[in-house]
């Protein structure tokens, strides 16, 4: 019986430390509103590309999640990526605005643009 006990005693106190963190995006600051030009706008969205690229690829189904379910029934993590995602579209809405107040246009990046064929 006590084995047991400590069995169910080990799984509650390690589904608490299971829920996954994601981290947050910050919204945009006045100062950052005032000051930061196209270039940094671009980079900032991107960088906000990576953080929810890395927010899908942790997500995905591993031992924490097993962990979760047992604790909570993944509802931490659930609730953990949806507030992760909503703060990074928020920062990507804001950026968008800004890009738009700045009259910014995109310009094609490294990755985006095609190759030019020798002639």
């Amino acid at each position: 019986m006590k084995s047991f006990l400590f069995i169910v005693f080990s799984l509650i106190v390690l589904s608490g430390c299971s829920t996954k963190n994601y981290g947050r995006q910050g919204e945009i600051t006045q100062y950052e509103q005032d000051t930061m030009t196209c270039r940094e706008i671009e980079l900032e969205e991107a960088k906000v590309h990576g953080f929810l690229a890395h927010v899908d690829k942790e997500s995905q189904f591993d031992g924490r999640s097993v962990l979760s379910f047992l604790g909570d029934f993944g509802i931490g993590n659930v609730m953990e990526k949806d507030n992760a995602i909503k703060s990074a579209n928020t920062r990507l809405a804001q950026l968008q605005v800004l890009r738009t107040k700045r009259n910014c246009t995109s310009t094609p990046t490294a990755a985006t643009a095609s190759p030019s064929k020798p002639e």
